[in-house]
């Protein structure tokens, strides 16, 4: 299975499983009540995400996996370069190698 996340400047992230997508948030920021001994310096409630992690889980089972990648997905999508890749899913003209 292909999961692929991306993330654009204004504050969208869109989350595709085999290139379909299911989820898609917009301006994702800080909140919940379900948090216990945190410290209010560092939970900002309705502050708004710049950065963070990526977590894998399982909902009821153990879960292993074998490989996880993560990839850019912006490249170039001239098959005539060297650097060319079929996964790119926004094209830079500018970064593509010939030589």
């Amino acid at each position: 299975m292909r999961a692929e996340f991306e993330v654009h400047g204004d504050g969208e992230i869109v989350h595709k499983v085999e290139g379909e997508v299911v989820l898609r948030y917009e301006k994702p920021q800080i909140g919940g009540g379900a948090v216990a001994n945190y410290d209010p310096a560092v939970k900002k409630d309705g502050e708004l995400l710049r950065s963070g992690s990526i977590s894998l889980q399982a909902e009821s089972h153990p879960c292993e996996f074998r490989r996880v990648e993560l990839l850019n997905l912006v490249g170039c999508r001239d098959k005539k370069a060297k650097n060319y890749k079929s996964y790119y899913e926004q094209d830079d003209p500018a970064s593509c190698q010939y030589k």
